[in-house]
């Protein structure tokens, strides 16, 4: 389920911004879907909304996550490391995913993110990075000054 003008706003914030998905996929862990429908749940996404260049998505309790982009194989990636060496979990509130997907491209303090869920928030907050509510969505003019 999207909110009423998510389409326009992302294609307008495509052009100040690259558009990542990052979502939990409990699911799979749960047994309620395999991993197979929950690769497809996020090809359709990408199919409904080109603006978005890739999706990040962890399916099981946060040890590792996968990258889901138009035309490759799913890439599985470990939890990142924090400087003890621990495991920062990829599973949203942990920040592991977050991490994966800005950093090739951005500092955290450089992102923003839009969530739906208090643990998209507690995730943006421990990586540093902006956070909005998806409500957000539902206003043009909230959306044309997000920075």
């Amino acid at each position: 389920m999207f909110y009423l003008g998510t389409q326009e706003a992302i294609e307008y914030l495509s052009q100040r911004f690259i558009i990542i998905g990052v979502t939990n996929q409990g699911g799979v862990a749960a047994g309620h879907k395999n991993m197979a429908s929950a690769i497809e749940e996020q090809r359709i996404t990408l199919a409904l909304f080109p603006q978005i260049s890739e999706i990040y998505f962890c399916p099981n309790s946060g040890e590792s996550c996968y990258q889901v982009c138009r035309g490759n194989e799913p890439l599985e990636f470990s939890a990142p490391l924090r400087g003890d060496g621990t495991k920062i979990s990829c599973r949203k509130p942990g920040y592991g995913m977050l991490l994966l997907a800005s950093r090739p491209l951005a500092e955290p303090k450089d992102c923003i993110m839009i969530g739906d869920r208090q643990e998209d928030k507690d995730a943006s907050d421990a990586c540093g990075i902006k956070f909005f509510w998806a409500s957000v969505l539902r206003n043009e003019q909230d959306w044309k000054n997000l920075k």
